[in-house]
């Protein structure tokens, strides 16, 4: 075994990250150079935190890995008593005393996000945190462009006060000069603040979308919502969150602190009753900014609920459109968008209004903060020497800094309240099982044999309704079984337990001896071959839909296998041969060449274990003649075949037969005598016997 496969499948690396790679990262990573970068590689696809590379071991920083000048790499994880260092290569285990001289190491920990989120709180919790360096240099500068905001306000002080009466011209200039520095330098750090925060937010876009589709790939087929539209505005509404975190953190770190610090000034230049007047008018204004929270929270939620609705019917129309238009049913589909966008738009219109209204008092109020300020500055300037007419213009210029803030409470509340419904929505989606739900490290052997066993197997869509029930089935490895029964027996459901797809409720599935759940998803997919009765395209080439999972294919097998499965007529009929664009769901194909690429997909993945869902449903009668002898010539005596189908013809694939109810087999044995029985209404149906 070469020390790059060594280091991908079988090294520490694994268990001290905790996670296998991906056969696509895997076979990328294969193809390049060995080097330091290379190993930097290496550890990132395995999810280890980006070390330093060290010139010398250290107990303290163990495990660690080390690359020698001549390429050679090993994961040194112990320290003997000797002090010789206890090393893992690609051969051997083994006590070094010392390196080759250039030799680099570098500590192997596992990275903050090596784990799996179990809840959405915690993926934006960790992923915001993650930022947490951004946020603080963004409120470094906020915080330096309200000290500089300051300026405009000790500049008016100063003019009233002390240029204005003494006419001092030059004293002028300085202080507009030195006013001018200020408020262009608020420009510069305000720029750089909103560089700031758009760095953070598109990284902290790109860790939530990453992480919430990566979420959405591994929920188990089973689990998976049948509303497609809603999950879709589920999934979509992290942006909410994101912009509610960057807003929050200004608001508390920053803008409400300030309001402080303001206020504080204004009691130092104008004394305890210009300073009441604007604590009095806060307080107002906070009370007023919260009064409508709850009933933004209710119609946050109202609305957010229509939207997924909207989205549902959405998709559902351009699915269904066929239908849609065939049935004459249009109207019916338009009045439940209207409706839907009619409780919508109420609840927007409900929402802004609310929010305006608390906008609009706040605004109110800190116009008659001014008033009061500038009357009662007014009296104290006319009938005292406590303040002075430059400390006035000075206050009312402050007030609006204090009360700013203030006036953002009703924003923030409606952003609270879409977020809060997002992170409700989301934690549905982080709540739901996926593929190998429970299982920490899944697993991924290097080969087993495709023998299927059933025990006690109970699967069901709706509670107490069972799908499936079977007591017992054992399927050895070379066996080419088909399975037959009316509609509604369980065989499409069957073939989707025995591809690890579906989990069922009671009982377990063998391959080999080993849980069908404890397998990885990527290890199924390599090894077992699911055709189901409806094929789906991707947009992308005929050749991405051909490869869609696989490394490695190059031009001459997918030809070769195109040619195989008759698939190679269509091909040369293109204008673009393999490279034709194929839109979404592939409806530029017919239902045929649907089958036609899937079959040509299975045919170049050659699989230990092929399960095939009428695989000829949409054929005619050539080209299911020609795939019927292309199967019975690829399909090896070692592999597995399950064949679901109610044609006679494709009997001749297999040996034995399955005839299934909902309440169970019904018969099993040799494909002839099963076949015999069936014609003989008459006989009694018994419990086979499996061959």
């Amino acid at each position: 075994m070469s020390k790059i496969k060594w280091l991908l499948e079988e090294s520490l690396l694994l268990k001290i990250s905790g996670r296998h790679i991906p056969p696509h990262t895997k076979a990328a990573l294969e193809e390049k150079t060995p080097n330091k970068a290379f190993y930097n590689d290496v550890l990132h696809a395995f999810g280890l935190e980006r070390t330093p590379w060290q010139k010398a071991p250290s107990a303290v920083m163990l495990p660690m890995l080390c690359l020698a000048p001549d390429a050679e790499v090993g994961i040194i994880f112990a320290q003997e008593s000797d002090g010789k260092w206890t090393t893992e290569s690609a051969n051997i285990v083994e006590g070094r005393e010392k390196f080759p001289d250039g030799t680099l190491f570098r500590p192997l920990r596992p990275g903050k996000h090596a784990g799996k989120f179990s809840t959405a709180k915690e993926m934006f919790k960790k992923v915001a945190l993650e930022q947490k360096s951004s946020l603080i240099y963004a409120a470094i500068a906020s915080f330096t462009i309200n000290l500089l905001a300051l300026g405009t306000s000790f500049y008016s002080m100063q003019v009233y006060d002390r240029v204005i009466p003494t006419q001092g011209t030059s004293t002028l200039v300085a202080l507009s000069v030195g006013v001018f520095i200020a408020i262009f330098l608020e420009m510069l750090v305000k720029v750089s603040r909103s560089s700031i925060l758009d760095h953070a937010s598109r990284n902290m876009d790109m860790a939530y979308s990453h992480t919430i589709f990566q979420r959405l790939l591994k929920i188990r087929l089973d689990s998976m919502p049948r509303s497609v539209g809603t999950l879709s505005g589920q999934l979509q509404s992290y942006n909410s969150v994101r912009t509610f975190i960057s807003s929050a953190a200004m608001y508390l770190l920053i803008d409400f602190p300030f309001s402080l610090l303001f206020l504080a000034v204004i009691l130092l230049v104008g004394g305890t009753n210009m300073g009441m007047i604007v604590v009095g008018f806060l307080v107002v204004s906070v009370l007023v900014g919260s009064m409508f929270r709850h009933k933004i929270d209710a119609l946050s939620a109202s609305s957010s609920m229509a939207s997924h609705k909207k989205l549902g019917l959405l998709v559902e129309t351009v699915n269904g459109a066929e239908s849609i238009k065939a049935s004459g049913s249009g109207w019916n589909s338009l009045n439940r968008w209207n409706a839907l966008t009619k409780d919508s738009i109420d609840d927007d219109i409900a929402i802004r209004h609310y929010s305006e209204l608390s906008s609009y008092l706040s605004a109110f109020f800190q116009q008659l903060s001014y008033i009061a300020l500038v009357a009662m500055g007014a009296y104290i300037v006319s009938t005292s020497t406590e303040l002075t007419m430059g400390g006035l213009i000075a206050i009312t210029i402050l007030s609006g800094r204090v009360l700013s803030p203030i006036a953002m409470i009703p924003n923030l509340f409606v952003q609270w309240g879409r977020a809060k419904i997002s992170i409700k929505d989301l934690e549905n989606v982080f709540a739901l099982r996926s593929d190998n739900h429970a299982i920490e490290r899944p697993l991924s052997p290097s080969s087993v044999s495709p023998a299927y066993a059933l025990q006690n197997l109970v699967f069901e869509y709706q509670e107490n309704t069972p799908t499936v029930t079977l007591a017992s089935l054992q399927i050895p490895a070379g066996n080419k079984v088909g399975i037959l029964g009316v509609i509604g027996s369980g065989k499409s459901t069957l073939l989707k337990l025995l591809a690890g797809l579906y989990a069922p409720k009671e009982g377990k599935i063998f391959l080999d001896g080993l849980d069908l759940q404890h397998l990885s998803r990527e290890w199924i997919a390599k090894s077992i071959g699911y055709l189901p009765q409806s094929t789906k395209l991707f947009s992308g080439t005929l050749r991405d839909n051909l490869t869609l999972g696989m490394v490695g294919i190059n031009d001459e097998q997918i030809t070769d296998a195109c040619k195989k499965t008759g698939l190679m007529q269509l091909v040369s009929s293109l204008p673009h041969g393999l490279d034709s664009a194929v839109p979404e769901s592939g409806e530029s194909v017919s239902g045929g060449q649907k089958q036609l690429i899937a079959i040509t997909r299975l045919v170049l993945a050659q699989p230990a274990v092929w399960l095939l869902d009428e695989p000829t449903a949409s054929m005619d009668e050539g080209s299911e003649k020609r795939l019927i002898e292309l199967l019975a010539t690829l399909i090896r005596p070692t592999d597995t075949l399950i064949l679901v189908t109610h044609k006679p013809s494709l009997l001749r694939l297999v040996s034995r037969l399955i005839v299934m109810t909902p309440q169970g087999i019904a018969m099993d044995g040799p494909r002839d005598a099963v076949l015999q029985k069936l014609s003989t209404p008459q006989q009694p149906v018994q419990q086979g016997t499996p061959s």
